[in-house]
């Protein structure tokens, strides 16, 4: 598992991991009061990523990624949703 620091860096890797492997990739998110912190988790079984994400500070981002994987999801035809 590999931390990524960068939001630019994480979201460019989360795009090209899911339109080479659509089938294959799916994501987690986890949130631990203990820390205040949430994790974001993107796999494909043979990379995975995650980036931490402050709840004060990047809500923004998680409606970002969660908005851009439920329309790349949800959609029947193989076209490529750019949020």
């Amino acid at each position: 598992m590999v931390y990524l620091e960068e939001w630019p860096v994480f979201w460019s890797t989360v795009q090209r991991m899911y339109f080479n492997k659509p089938n294959k990739t799916r994501y987690s998110v986890k949130y631990r009061s203990k820390d205040g912190k949430i994790t974001l988790k993107v796999t494909d079984d043979q990379e995975c990523l995650q980036f931490m994400l402050h709840p004060n500070q990047d809500l923004e981002k998680l409606k970002t990624i969660n908005a851009w994987f439920l329309a790349n999801m949800s959609t029947l035809s193989t076209e490529k949703s750019a949020v």
